[in-house]
């Protein structure tokens, strides 16, 4: 069992944070160290299904509190990656983008994942191959596929 914080404020204190504070975010985090603090909840578990978040958001929210008190509490980070961070460098892309308009194109995306690997030296795993090249970029691997000979059509 992973050790619970040492709750320095007060549960009155607590309370009245908890009430008169208007960001959601952050009154639910006084709300756990309320529950910390008042004992009704006595795990990160119980603490986590209380305020419906997951255990790990908890272990995230007492590591902000045991660095700086309510203040670090109060940091809310941005989700997400960064802003332009990508997947495929901008020179990888242009060069996907050309062999993708040629007519042989690829045979399939799991091609494309490993001439991405290959050649270009960009590891990405299958679906998000996919969804750059279906999606973003709006292309398909270009080869026909093998038709099924009865779908073919006989002239008498």
């Amino acid at each position: 069992m992973y050790n619970l914080p040492e709750i320095s404020e007060s549960a009155e204190r607590l309370e009245r944070l908890v009430r008169q504070e208007r960001d959601a975010q952050i009154q639910r985090r006084y709300h756990m160290l309320l529950l910390f603090k008042t004992e009704e909840a006595k795990s990160r578990s119980a603490a986590a299904r209380h305020l419906g978040v997951h255990r790990n958001t908890i272990a995230d929210w007492i590591g902000l509190y045991e660095k700086g008190g309510l203040e670090k509490l109060r940091e809310i980070g941005e989700p997400g990656p960064e802003p332009g961070q990508q997947s495929i460098p901008p020179t990888v892309m242009e060069d996907l983008k050309e062999r993708l308009s040629k007519p042989e194109g690829f045979g399939s995306y799991k091609e494309i994942q490993q001439w991405l690997a290959e050649e270009q030296d960009v590891d990405l795993c299958y679906s998000t191959v996919h969804g750059i090249v279906r999606y973003d970029l709006g292309a398909k691997p270009k080869s026909p596929r093998p038709s099924h000979p009865k779908k073919t059509r006989r002239s008498k």
